[in-house]
């Protein structure tokens, strides 16, 4: 029996039925199993230009063949209302997913607060823009990359529902020294990701196999 088989054997699980839990402990049990969890750091502009980030942890690469990323936005606490980033992309068709570097961690959490629309998080945290090249919406400075996206669709999931925000990837963005034959280096890049809570993880070991 291989060692894998062996531990595997030995194994003791609590079995967990999702549909008897709360919405909460069902978003904590899973956003704490499914980690870590890179963010999505999305810029959208609101009403007479406003430039609205928050960000989003449950992200993912959908195709390369056109590039599709796409990121789920949960409902608002205690509303019907669609958050203000789902409002801001159907309205304009167009949105950055800016990737989070290591050191912004306080900043991610605080731009994750509902404000009202007409609130820009980007001024209200003092981040600093950069002009997108195919697109209106701009780019977060600081960012160590940055993909300028146009809107595919939105799609449903759930009963609360969550909005899934799929877009095309037109125009991509990469500091300086991160690529090699278009093989970006981990370590430089170091991105920050998310785990359960308020809590994040950096990049650790590296392994080869």
């Amino acid at each position: 029996m291989s060692t894998l088989a062996a531990t595997a054997g030995e194994q003791q699980f609590d079995s967990i039925d999702l549909a008897a839990l709360s919405r909460a402990d069902r978003y904590k049990i899973l956003t704490g199993a499914v980690i870590p969890r890179p963010i999505a750091f999305v810029t959208s502009l609101g009403p007479n230009n406003i430039v609205n980030g928050a960000p989003f942890s449950q992200f993912v690469i959908l195709a390369v063949d056109p590039g599709l990323l796409g990121f789920s936005v949960g409902p608002r606490t205690g509303s019907e209302d669609v958050k203000d980033t789902v409002a801001n992309v159907k309205d304009n068709g167009e949105f950055v997913i800016n990737m989070v570097p290591e050191g912004w961690e306080v900043v991610v959490q605080q731009a994750s607060e509902d404000h009202p629309r007409h609130v820009s998080e980007v001024d209200l945290l003092g981040f600093r823009t950069l002009p997108s090249r195919r697109i209106k919406t701009p780019r977060l400075a600081g960012s160590k990359i940055q993909f300028e996206c146009k809107l595919e669709q939105v799609l449903q999931f759930g009963d609360a529902p969550n909005n899934f925000v799929v877009g095309r990837v037109v125009e991509m963005h990469i500091a300086e020294g991160l690529t090699n034959n278009c093989k970006i280096d981990p370590q430089a890049y170091a991105p920050l990701a998310r785990i359960g809570g308020r809590s994040y993880v950096r990049l650790g070991d590296i392994v080869a196999v």
